[in-house]
């Protein structure tokens, strides 16, 4: 049995088992389809493809963290962290054990974007809650030039695959955190049509 194997399997002792004989395999790369992808971020892909055991997520990001894996790990130094995959695939109680491990909550992925850009726009209230804590919550990612806020409320509007369905709190949160409201945001028909989100942006606006 190899890393992913034990992963895909759920085995969190297997999985220890092999760090303990190589640590190095902590932060071996994983192939799988096209892509090349660090320990901790492929356990968020596999939940987010619901090929992961039942409640075997948190063990196996356990064994990695206590094995040394690299917790803000770039591939090419660019790409997302495990943290910002972790948000970005929906994968709540991962991201929050990675932050309280002591992964860093502001650095940028591919599109310039923070791990918060995509708790919010997935609507993952107790994540962005701990994330509004540690970033800026008016920082614009490089592609959309949007901050979170934005994030949200376009994951509200357009729900993404992955979504959590709680972007009204995450707006709550960042307005409550300092975030500014863009005019254009109080437009959108839906903001316009629903009087909790108007509530929530209207009152930060003002």
């Amino acid at each position: 049995m190899d890393v992913k194997a034990a992963i895909l399997s759920g085995d969190a002792g297997a999985l220890r088992r092999l760090l303990s004989e190589d640590p190095s395999r902590a932060n071996a790369l994983i192939s799988w389809g096209r892509c090349l992808t660090h320990p901790l971020h492929y356990i968020s892909d596999m939940l987010f493809a619901n090929s992961l055991p039942p409640g075997s997520a948190l063990p196996l990001v356990e064994a990695l963290i206590e094995a040394r894996a690299d917790l803000d790990f770039q591939k090419d130094g660019r790409n997302d962290t495990p943290l910002i995959g972790a948000a970005s695939l929906g994968a709540e109680e991962v991201g929050l054990r990675l932050i309280e491990a002591g992964a860093q909550a502001g650095i940028r992925g591919m599109f310039g974007e923070t791990a918060l850009h995509w708790a919010a726009m997935l609507g993952e209230d107790r994540l962005a809650e701990r994330l509004a804590a540690l970033s800026d919550v008016n920082l614009e990612d490089w592609k959309y030039h949007s901050t979170p806020l934005g994030w949200a409320i376009q994951g509200w509007c357009h729900p993404p695959a992955g979504n959590h369905g709680r972007q009204r709190e995450v707006a709550a949160i960042l307005c409550a955190a300092g975030a500014e409201v863009r005019p254009e945001w109080l437009e959108e028909e839906k903001v316009r049509q629903d009087p909790v989100m108007r509530r929530v942006l209207g009152g930060a606006s003002r």
